[in-house]
């Protein structure tokens, strides 16, 4: 008979998420493909899972889950217990974090006590970071990181730092989970930040590097942007949705270039080149995608260990596995203290707004006697 984890499991779609016991995964193992980047899958002990909106929208529409029973759940951190034949860059006992493949067939999510992730898009966690920690920054880090090296073409800090002088940025949503990455990654690349969020964040986000923080509800708005960049701002991230996208694109200067994480279309200039980010396409394999998305982690996991990307501070709430449920449902009706979550979302697969604005994190903890809620703040 195989071991059995618990998990929480989501039976049907629009199904609530029901927590079971079920069979331990077991990684696959294959040697490391050149042409595609796998290089095959870690069983991985559970230590934190940060929740997203995303994994909400999941349970309620089915999105990119390919079958039922399913465990969602993306980010997470743990230590590795077991390693596919054939693996050589991690082994049994390491600490590490990354993206599951949730929704995939055959495979778990994070929501249970072991998932599997694969090689390609996991981290190695440094020391000086906690797991609960750790697991804010996956997705963040990841679509922040295509974001301005695949989307935008702008290089990476390994190689853009004495490459920009007065290079300006600006990224829209900067206190949402991808804002705050993007905001450290491109300051390590060497330009100057801009970026709006409500005015209580502006301290924190200039801690993080930005240069120039503004109200993204003033009216004048996109004028202050255009006299803090000298009318030069040739890059847009917009991490919020279709209008913010269109309402930043109006301060980019001639030729100028804007990523977004939703397909929405977005109104702008027709010398504007505009471009979309989505990781989903990164995890679930297509093979060009999953190069590049381990190329960016590598210069992620690099500024990780040298101390140069800050993580977010969580705080706990009590909790543990068994209230995932009502972990997600705090997390979809924005009921998490003062800091409400901008949530919205249509079923359809290609029409997905959301905005990341902070991540609930489960940790697996012997402190206090069992599991604990933390939030991402």
């Amino acid at each position: 008979m195989s071991e059995k984890v618990k998990a929480a499991v989501v039976p049907a779609k629009g199904a609530e998420l029901e927590i079971q016991l079920v069979d331990k995964p077991v990684p696959k193992s294959y040697v490391y493909d050149e042409s595609s980047g796998e290089r095959g899958e870690l069983l991985v002990k559970v230590k934190a899972i940060a929740l997203n909106p995303i994994d909400c929208i999941q349970v309620e529409s089915g999105l990119l889950v390919d079958g039922y029973p399913a465990i969602l759940g993306c980010d997470v951190a743990g230590i590795v217990e077991a390693v596919g034949e054939g693996i050589t860059e991690f082994s049994p006992g390491d600490e590490i974090f990354g993206c599951s493949k949730m929704g995939l067939p055959g495979h778990y999510g994070a929501f249970a006590e072991y998932t599997l992730l694969d090689a390609s898009t996991t981290f190695k966690k440094p020391p000086h970071i906690t797991f609960e920690e750790a697991a804010t920054f996956p997705v963040g880090s990841l679509t922040a990181g295509l974001g301005l090296f695949d989307s935008l073409k702008l290089p990476p800090p390994s190689e853009g730092i004495s490459r920009f002088q007065e290079e300006f940025i600006l990224i829209w949503g900067g206190a949402s989970s991808v804002g705050s990455n993007a905001i450290q990654l491109a300051v390590n690349s060497g330009l100057t930040v801009i970026t709006t969020a409500s005015p209580k964040n502006h301290q924190y986000l200039r801690e993080i590097g930005a240069a120039y923080t503004f109200d993204y509800n003033a009216p004048d708005v996109i004028d202050q942007i255009k006299e803090a960049s000298q009318n030069r701002l040739k890059y847009v991230f917009d991490t919020v949705g279709s209008k913010t996208a269109s309402l930043g694109a109006k301060a980019l200067s001639k030729n100028g270039k804007i990523v977004c994480i939703n397909f929405e279309p977005v109104e702008t200039r027709e010398d504007v080149e505009v471009t979309r980010v989505a990781l989903a396409s990164a995890y679930r394999r297509p093979n060009d995608y999953l190069k590049v998305t381990n190329r960016v982690l590598k210069e992620v996991e690099a500024l990780l260990f040298q101390e140069r990307l800050r993580p977010s501070n969580v705080s706990i709430l009590q909790g543990g596995i068994d209230g995932l449920p009502l972990a997600l449902e705090k997390m979809k009706k924005g009921n998490n203290s003062h800091r409400k979550l901008q949530y919205l979302h249509e079923a359809e697969r290609q029409r997905i707004i959301f905005h990341i604005a902070y991540s609930i994190v489960i940790s697996m903890s012997d402190k206090k006697g069992g599991w604990h809620y933390f939030m991402k703040i």
